[in-house]
This record gives structure tokens, C-alpha cells and sequence, in this order.
């Protein structure tokens, strides 16, 4: 039999099969949502630009096996994790020339992006080991927050997209538009100095579900701040989408592991996660317009 990607264009097709992903909850809590992040984004925008929806003949039902495009970022999984022959000749499928950065591959998917690397000598620019965190949602609402005198919680502004951008650890080709897509359509919350209107500290829901670009500028550092946006937007999550909250922290994150230890998160043992960015077979940089 032929073996070929399909897409996936049917709303009520991605939907059963984001449904597949509640399986063993929280296992395959990243899939589940990624899907339910995208389908939102087209609820908003049917016409959301660069975004295709892959599937390995068709056959999305079995294992659950599909791969996310949008832009030049790359999501891939299926829910037999370690029996993945089929998942590896979807990926082999996939055009590779641009390069992508791909986000938030399990531990037991990363054996197969390494194997398709080899195969097709591809060259990785960096790569990132990550840990995991999750609060369930009941325990997400239930948090007390408490702003500190001289500031106020509001909405993150498009107007700060640079310098989000420009202070994230995971900035790369292109991030500057994915940062402006994050604030417009997804939640976020900022924290603002009530005497000058400036952000001081700040935190995004990044497409996976986690939380991301979690900062505080450096001149308002030590003052716990960190704390009450992390606090914050986890309680919107939670009483606005109804999901658990999670964040991935890199291994080396001192600070942020001790936001989430405060919250009380809990670590989840074994759930490793990796993202890595493979460059374009063609000049060697990853090859995508940053405006578009």
C-alpha cells in the first residue's frame, strides 16, 4: 500500500481526533493542546495562514499520529509513543528544505527526530532538555493572588511585542511575529508600574499550553514578581479555558523552578521534553520571513 501525508481539514475530524488525546490524561495533555490552541485560532480566523494539519494516510484514528505545521514551526506526536515506525515515515515525508523549529518532542519521540536528522543530514542548530510542570485547574482557581502596592494586572499590549521578544531565552528567526500572535489571540498577563505605566513582568501561553516568556525586568527583580504573574495568568487559564496549567522550564531554570515549587506544581517525574531548532538544508539558517 502507498504511504503518503494527508491533511486534516475537517473541524469536526481535528476536534474527535484532539479528543483522543484526553486518553491517560495528563499523558498526552501537550497534544491535546496543541490542537485545542489552533482550532481556537481558527475558530477566530479561518484563514489563519500557514497552518496544515498533517496525518499518515489518512489513518489519524488508530494511534492518534499527526503533525502540525504552522509557519516554520513543527509539532508531531501519537499516542503509542515508542511504537513509532509509522510516525517516522510521516516526518520523512515532510519537506525539511526550510528547516524548522520543532517544539516540545516527548522523550520517547526525540529517538525518532534523531534518527530522521541522521538519515537526511540534517544539521540542528541548538537544542533545549526541559522539565515539566502541572497544576490541575481546580487547583489553578483556587490560588490567592495578591497585586503588590504600586502596580496593577492588565492584558499584555502588542506595543510590548519587541521588547518580549527581545528578552526571551527562546528568541529565534521569526519569534518576534510569534510573539505578536501569542499576545493578540492567546492569554497572557502583564504586570504594570501604576506611577509610570511601564511592563514589568510578564507571562504568554505559548501554543503547547505552557506557560512561556515568563520575565521580569531586571530592575524590578528580587520583589517576587515572577510569582504574581505566574500566579495570574494560571488563574485565567483556569477559570477561562477550564484546563490544567503547565510549563516547561529548562533544566538549568533555578528560578523559575522555584516559582512553580511555590505554587505549588507539581514536578512531573520522567516527562522530559525537547526543543530543537534544525536548520534549512539550503544556507544553513532556518528559511522563513520573520514578518509573516
Amino acid at each position: 500500500m502507498a504511504t503518503g501525508l494527508t491533511t486534516i481539514t475537517d473541524l469536526a475530524e481535528l476536534r474527535a481526533l484532539q479528543e483522543l488525546h484526553l486518553a491517560d490524561w495528563p499523558k498526552h495533555c501537550v497534544a491535546y493542546f496543541w490542537l485545542d490552541n489552533y482550532l481556537r485560532w481558527l475558530e477566530k480566523d479561518p484563514l489563519t495562514k500557514y497552518l496544515t494539519f498533517y496525518t499518515l494516510n489518512g489513518d489519524w484514528r488508530r494511534d492518534g499520529l499527526f503533525i502540525l505545521v504552522h509557519r516554520y514551526q513543527l509539532f508531531f506526536s501519537n499516542l503509542s509513543r515508542r511504537k513509532t515506525p509509522e510516525l517516522l515515515s510521516a516526518l520523512t515525508l515532510l519537506d525539511w528544505s526550510n528547516g524548522y523549529k520543532v517544539s516540545a518532542i516527548h522523550e520517547t519521540h526525540h529517538r525518532i527526530y534523531k534518527q530522521l536528522l541522521a538519515e537526511h543530514r540534517l544539521v540542528m542548530d541548538r537544542e533545549m532538555k526541559t522539565i515539566m510542570y502541572r497544576l490541575p485547574c481546580e487547583q489553578a482557581k483556587a490560588l490567592q493572588l495578591s497585586c503588590p502596592p504600586g502596580y496593577h494586572l492588565d492584558d499584555v499590549r502588542l506595543e510590548h511585542a519587541g521588547l518580549i521578544n527581545g528578552l526571551w531565552s527562546a528568541r529565534h528567526p521569526g519569534s518576534l511575529k510569534l510573539i505578536e500572535m501569542l499576545i493578540e489571540k492567546n492569554v497572557n498577563v502583564g504586570l504594570y508600574e501604576e506611577a509610570t505605566g511601564q511592563l514589568c513582568a510578564w507571562c504568554l501561553r505559548l501554543q503547547s499550553g505552557f506557560l512561556g516568556a515568563l520575565e521580569v525586568l531586571e530592575t524590578h527583580q528580587r520583589r517576587g514578581l515572577g510569582l504574581v504573574v505566574a500566579a495570574a495568568i494560571a488563574k485565567r487559564i483556569a477559570n477561562g479555558l477550564e484546563h490544567d496549567v503547565t510549563a516547561l522550564v529548562n533544566l538549568n531554570n533555578k528560578a523559575a523552578c522555584k516559582v512553580f515549587d511555590k505554587l505549588e506544581f507539581t514536578l512531573l517525574g520522567g516527562e522530559h521534553y525537547v526543543w530543537s531548532m534544525c536548520l534549512a538544508k539550503t544556507g544553513g539558517v532556518l528559511n522563513w520571513p520573520a514578518n509573516t
